[in-house]
Formats: C-alpha cells, structure tokens, sequence
C-alpha cells in the first residue's frame, strides 16, 4: 500500500501557535433511547495517515463497546497547543487531549490523576520502558499516560563511507566520527546535524550532551549546570561542525536533514525514518545504500533521543471514569498502532518491545530500532520532564549555544548565556 510520508512541521513543541483548528472527524453510534454520553478527544495529524485511519476505527469500536459517541477532532500539529490553552481557558471544549512532546509537568493544573490506568497498565503489559514516569508523573501522581515516542536514530550512506575507507559500528563513538566525517566531507559527501532553532536540533544535541554527562538538570529536575562537561561537549561540537559539517546546518528546518540525505548530497544524519521512507520513494539509488544505524558513543555512555506522546484528561472533563477507560483501551492497543504508524510508534510499555516488533522487526535495516529502548532519554533527563526542561526545547537554548560556539564566539561565554537563559526560565 503507498503512503505519504510527511514531516515537515511535525515537531513544534508549540509553546505559542497560530489558532486554526481542523474539522473534526465524527464518530456516532446509532442513537438509543437514552441520551449518549459524548467522549471528545483532541490529537494532532499523523505524518502517517493509515494511522489515523486506525485510530478512526478505534474510536468506533470505542464507542460501540462502551455505547458511547466519540468526537475526534485531528488538529495540525502548531495548532495543537492553541486548542489545549482554548480548552483551558474556557473549561470546556475536549475531555482527553493530546501532549506533543511535552510532559505532564507543563499541564498539571488541568490534568486529572491518572495513577490507576498507569498501574493496570503496567501490571498487565511487563511495566514501562525506563524513564518513562518522567513524562507522565508529577509528584507521584501519574497525571498523563505515556503513549508512543519518535526515535531517533542515526542514517548513514554505507556507499559513501566504503568509498572513503570509512565505517561505522554500534561500537562507533562521537570521536571516531571526526575523522571519517573529515574524510567524507573532503569527498564532498559531509555530515549534516542541524545546529539551528529547528525542533530536530533540540532532539539531535541533548542526547549528544548527555552521552558526555553534560547535564542542564539533576535528578530532582533542579537546575544543575555540569559546566566542565558542558564545555567539553561544545569544544567537540565546534570540531564536528567544522570537520565534518555542511555549513548549512546553521539555518536548517526539520526538512532539510530529509531532503540533505535523500537527495545524496549527505553521508549521515540523525533523524526519525522519515528520512529513510523519503529517499525509498523519491530517490532509490541512494536508499539502496542507507542504513539505519545506533547513535555513536559517547565517553558517558549511548543516548538516544526521542519526541514523546502522552494522552492526559482534562480536570473539567464531566466523563472522567470513561476517559480514563478510553487511555487504558488506547494503549493496550498499541500493536495496531505501531503497525499502522509503518514503524514510527515506538512504545513505553516492555510488552510491546518484545521481538519482532511490528514493522521494523520485520525490516532487516531497522532491526535494530527494537533496541532504541535500551538508552532512549527525554526532555529534562536525568530529571523529570519539567516546565523548565520544556520551556529550554521551545527557545532552543541547546542549538543556539552549539551554533555560537560553532561561529566562533567563546565557550565561556555561551556557556553563560545559556545557563542565564536556563535559570531565567527556571
């Protein structure tokens, strides 16, 4: 079946957005005697649309079963946010809502206790991923449910790096990637990681900060500047840009790294598979030879970043308990998810990690992605997903130290306008 795969806005974390909802998809069981109680759910539009016609198809069965009318209303993903604060403002509007990589933290006066999904959930699906109370708990209170995350992973051209004599292994670190980027950029094919204030850049570097122990945070989500290790890390980041990078990267979108890979201008980025999808229909000479591949080490370790999706309920919704029923359904059927995502749907719970996972089991060069769990870390780690950790993704704190630095101003110095930044927000 063809599907068409686009990203091009996916992931604003959307702080402040322009309101302009879409029109809603209605689903309606057959009228009863009795006045049917109506669930109105509100999610973005997946870059997939064979998943939202699953969760079409969810919703109905939802509703029959519970002989209940839900109302979905898919809205474009800038304008989420906009809704959400529209529903907040006015205490009404949905019931169940949508958070596009961002936490419970930043909702937790409009959200509901969610504690007894969480559990059932995790008793009955081998419990969560780790660091996934991040997301949804807030002190000790589940007040969202994690749903799916974006991985990302990085994507090689394997013919470019043979041609320069070049490799990469899950034994590969940042370091290595110096000088075989040295090599591919001297060939004309460079590296390509957005230092720019383009959400991918946020999802690219804070897993690179934190593979060096460069940590914003402490455990409790406190600010916590590891300055020596924040400097090394923008030391390195200089040197990648310089001896390895496309110049580009500095005013990249979320587009760029896509088209820079796909076109076969590009040896490597790091980005979900889209890129990967993107060149199997629109260039097939070059995705013959790209492969997906582990995130390089780094000296504290492999980080992998991630977009998280979590689903929470709002504290004035009036059909709290079928909400609630509504979160559990949603993400017990999680298989049907990941399978209609084509892959994109990496899940929170151990059960659905189980091998093969749909799709990308079945994928010989995204096999590998099965594992993403194993060091995947979000917004805010090794902390909580705060409003502060949230706030730093929206004003692209991260990319705009790297790039900088990356231009030529000091390391001290950006590294103090970014903690000045940090503590302003905090």
């Amino acid at each position: 079946m063809s599907r068409k795969l686009t990203r091009r806005s996916l992931l604003k974390t959307g702080l402040t957005a322009s309101a302009a909802l879409a029109t809603p998809t209605i689903l309606v069981r057959k009228a009863s005697a009795q006045t049917e109680t109506t669930l109105k759910v509100v999610q973005w539009k997946h870059f997939v649309p064979d998943y939202d016609r699953y969760f079409n198809v969810f919703a109905k069965e939802f509703g029959d079963k519970h002989k209940c009318k839900v109302e979905v209303d898919y809205v474009a993903t800038p304008d989420l946010p906009t809704s959400i604060a529209a529903d907040i403002s006015r205490g009404g509007g949905h019931d169940v809502f949508h958070l596009n990589g961002v936490g419970a933290w930043l909702y937790d006066q409009a959200l509901v206790d969610v504690t007894p999904v969480a559990n059932r959930l995790e008793k009955e699906f081998g419990g969560w991923i780790p660091n996934s109370e991040s997301i949804g708990k807030v002190k000790d209170k589940w007040l969202a449910i994690p749903y799916w995350y974006i991985a990302y992973p990085m994507i090689i051209n394997r013919g470019y790096f043979t041609q320069v004599k070049a490799d990469y292994t899950d034994k590969t670190t940042w370091n290595d990637l110096l000088d075989s980027g040295a090599k591919l950029k001297k060939a004309g094919y460079p590296f390509g990681i957005p230092f720019s204030q383009t959400p991918d850049s946020n999802d690219d570097l804070y897993p690179l900060m934190m593979s060096y122990g460069a940590y914003l945070f402490d455990k409790d989500g406190k600010i916590n500047f590891r300055r020596k290790e924040i400097s090394d890390v923008l030391e390195y980041g200089k040197k990648f840009f310089e001896q390895t990078m496309t110049d580009e990267v500095l005013s990249w979108d979320d587009s760029s790294n896509n088209r820079f890979i796909a076109s076969g201008k590009g040896s490597m980025i790091c980005n979900p598979i889209s890129a990967y999808r993107t060149a199997a229909k629109d260039n097939p000479d070059v995705y013959r030879n790209l492969e997906v591949q582990k995130t390089p080490l780094g000296p504290k370790g492999r980080k992998n970043g991630a977009r998280t999706m979590s689903y929470g309920i709002f504290n004035f919704s009036k059909s709290q308990d079928l909400a609630r029923e509504f979160l559990y359904a949603m993400v017990a059927d999680s298989k049907r998810g990941m399978q209609e995502s084509t892959g994109y749907n990496h899940p929170f719970l151990k059960d659905f990690t189980k091998k093969p996972m749909p799709v990308i089991g079945n994928e010989p060069k995204l096999k590998l992605l099965e594992d993403f769990q194993d060091d995947v870390i979000f917004i805010g780690y090794p902390g909580p997903m705060t409003k502060t950790a949230t706030a730093m993704y929206a004003k692209f704190i991260i990319p705009t130290m790297f790039a900088e630095v990356a231009k030529g101003k000091p390391v001290r110095a950006a590294m103090d306008d970014a903690e000045k930044k940090l503590r302003a927000i905090g």
